[in-house]
């Protein structure tokens, strides 16, 4: 008669699929282990010992536990989970019949799945982990839980997996903590464990006390400010800021935000100190009196420092992590990944900031992948978008970036951040397998703009909410390419998007130098020869709702286009017929903010708002014009009149009490409602 302790080992290596036994040892110990059970090697079940079952494989003995083979031994000499082990195991999924059975007993019935492992884990309290994990490792399994977001997905047995880590861990039927199959990650995976089980915990609604420093860094208490005074300093200089006046920005003031950020960095608030950075780039513009300069946008990010800065005060000792921010510079270890070259541009920001971006796409956990080289203007020198783009590099064993940009590849020793960016370590290398085929490694375009529209409104952030980059980033495949035309009164190039449904979208470019390369191609080019393609770009808000900025074109013949990138190469063309790579590239400017509203009619009061609020923000607040503030007061009649009360009743206040702290106060709200009106678009 076969024993509980078979039956229920029989029944749990039943539940163990490819992608388990993969993790449990690798693909090439499955393979082998498969063949060793194709040649009809010696396997048998010899009894029980000490609490385990013992399986001869050949000449060893494999012993595994009721915990199951994460856990087992075998005689040989290897070390950890040998082949033997999953031969055993695979033995045991299969229900093969041994020669020391008895015919005339019947075989337990190994489909009878075991009780799911929900009941289990739901059942185990913080303690019980802690004491199974120790304190430390415990610690470092709530920050895993916390930091990264996790999948919970129920195949044959359960899995959850942690994407931005390229880790997992699998939990079958009848096993226990120390059966768990941990895929991925770094040491014994005991961290893994316990952030699996908090995560599927809190994903079935158990909640979890998890402390606050596991989310986000602390106040340095060697820093020689507190994060108080460095709160203090910048309402004060905020304040002094807007006194003054916008048009009368100096360099020393300059200085000052660019000093304060570093103080910011100082007392752990890396989010502020961003924030403050990018004040200091805008005044430097300002100052330089560069074209790109812009005090609208500099009123903005004034209120949007304001609001952080209110928020975090009003946090105390703890703020919300996602206020705090993450430094930027964090990169873990993730192993091996499998990624395919999506998209590449070049890009500047108004701020002088010059890159390079290649987009990847990671068809393990379905999401974008990017990696990017940056340098500020002061520190350009012979560093440029277009030639970093045919250098050698990022990594060891690729020719350049634009090999990685239309290649499959494996990079084994990556580290990644939380926002899915890769980093340039020297530790990582690339092993090249093929071209890039996104359709068929399962990346699924979208065909139908409604569901376009439903992904952007969920990832769109409102107010202090922060949003990855990549969310916005989206594979489109047009049912057909419609009408193009080149919109002289916006100068701006637009062509029509039509979808499976019917339903219209822009394809939008706004014109500059860096943009025309682009454009030029695109007014060329037959629509026929795009029939078919998908389409890689950003998704914003555009003349007429949602559109699309594209970045790289997948043609139906396979070939991979990058729009601002490869169109040299076309230029070159027109002069000669060689069909060298390209050796100019176009570079495209930062993300355009564009908030035009679902009602003309609000959209243009909102205008009058911030066409209001900037002008006493430039004239400064030292130097007050009654009729401006009267202005201001009879706009907050008519804001009242649309609904937007929270705005009205600030601009009223401002208008009666005209200090910094209103005046940004109204400049965040009119921001806030401009966004979110514009999310309801339709």
């Amino acid at each position: 008669m076969m024993s509980t302790l078979e039956s229920k080992l029989r029944r749990l290596a039943a539940a163990l699929d490819a992608t388990a036994l993969e993790a449990l040892a690798s693909k090439g110990l499955l393979r082998r282990a498969q063949k060793d059970l194709e040649r009809q090697v010696s396997l048998s079940v010899t009894g029980e010992k000490d609490g385990r079952l013992e399986v001869q494989v050949e000449h060893f003995t494999v012993r595994i536990p009721e915990s199951g083979p994460a856990t087992a031994t075998c005689s040989c000499p290897a070390s950890g989970v040998c082949q033997h082990i999953v031969t055993a195991t695979l033995f045991l999924q299969r229900g093969v019949a041994t020669a020391e059975m008895i015919p005339s007993e019947p075989a337990a019935d190994v489909t009878t799945s075991e009780p799911a492992p929900e009941t289990d884990l739901m059942a185990l309290t913080p303690e019980m982990v802690e004491r199974w994990a120790g304190k430390a490792v415990f610690r470092a399994g709530q920050k895993l839980a916390v930091l990264f977001p996790a999948q919970v997905s129920h195949e044959r047995g359960l899995r959850v997996h942690f994407p931005a880590l390229n880790a997992g861990v699998h939990l079958v039927s009848g096993g226990n903590l120390d059966g768990m199959i941990v895929a991925g990650g770094k040491g014994d995976g005991r961290d893994l464990i316990v952030a699996a089980v908090i995560a599927f915990q809190r994903a079935h609604g158990k909640e979890w006390v998890l402390p606050t420093e596991a989310e986000s860094p602390s106040a340095s208490s060697g820093a020689p400010r507190t994060r108080a005074e460095v709160l203090g300093s910048c309402h004060g200089l905020l304040a002094e800021t807007l006194v003054n006046g916008l048009s009368r920005i100096t360099d020393a003031n300059r200085q000052r935000w660019l000093t304060l950020a570093v103080s910011a960095l100082g007392v752990n608030l890396p989010r502020l100190a961003l924030s403050l950075r990018g004040i200091g780039d805008e005044a430097a513009l300002t100052v330089a009196r560069d074209a790109r300069s812009d005090l609208t946008r500099l009123l903005g990010r004034l209120a949007q420092a304001h609001a952080l800065c209110t928020a975090l005060e009003n946090g105390g000792e703890n703020p919300r992590a996602d206020l705090v921010g993450l430094h930027r510079t964090r990169y873990d270890e993730i192993g091996h990944v499998d990624l395919l070259g999506a998209a590449a541009w070049p890009w500047r920001t108004a701020s002088g900031y010059e890159g390079l971006t290649i987009l990847f796409w990671d068809p393990s956990a379905k999401q974008w992948n990017s990696w990017s080289e940056s340098r500020p203007a002061h520190q350009l020198g012979d560093f440029k978008p277009a030639a970093r783009f045919t250098q050698p590099g990022p990594w060891e064993g690729t020719e350049s970036p634009q090999q990685l940009a239309r290649s499959a590849f494996r990079l084994m020793n990556a580290r990644r951040n939380p926002a899915n960016r890769l980093s340039s370590s020297t530790k990582s290398r690339v092993l090249v397998t093929g071209v890039a085929a996104l359709e068929n490694q399962s990346l699924l375009p979208v065909k139908q703009w409604s569901h376009l529209e439903q992904q952007f409104k969920h990832r769109a952030a409102i107010g202090l909410k922060e949003s990855n980059p990549l969310d916005f980033i989206f594979a489109l495949k047009p049912a057909t390419w419609r009408e193009r035309h080149f919109e002289t009164v916006a100068q701006q190039f637009s062509w029509a998007l039509e979808d499976s449904q019917g339903e219209m979208m822009a394809l939008e470019i706004p014109y500059d130098e860096l943009n025309r390369p682009g454009i030029e191609f695109l007014e060329s080019i037959a629509a026929d020869s795009l029939q078919g393609a998908m389409v890689i770009g950003r998704i914003q808000h555009g003349l007429t709702g949602l559109a699309l900025f594209p970045y790289t074109f997948h043609l139906a013949n396979g070939k991979i286009l990058h729009l601002y990138l490869d169109q040299a190469k076309t230029t070159a063309l027109e002069k000669s017929e060689e069909v060298e790579e390209p050796t100019e590239l176009f570079g495209m400017d930062e993300e355009i903010d564009n908030l035009e509203s679902a009602s003309p009619t609000i959209a243009r009061l909102l205008a009058e708002v911030d066409d209001g609020l900037l002008t006493m923000a430039e004239s400064g607040l030292g130097a007050l014009n009654h009729l401006h503030l009267e202005r201001i007061r009879q706009t907050a009649s008519r804001v009242a009149r649309m609904g937007l009360t929270r705005l009205s009743i600030s601009l009223t206040q401002f208008a009666h009490h005209p200090q910094s702290d209103s005046l940004l106060r109204c400049a965040y709200i009119s921001l806030t409602c401009r966004r979110a009106m514009a999310l309801t678009a339709s």
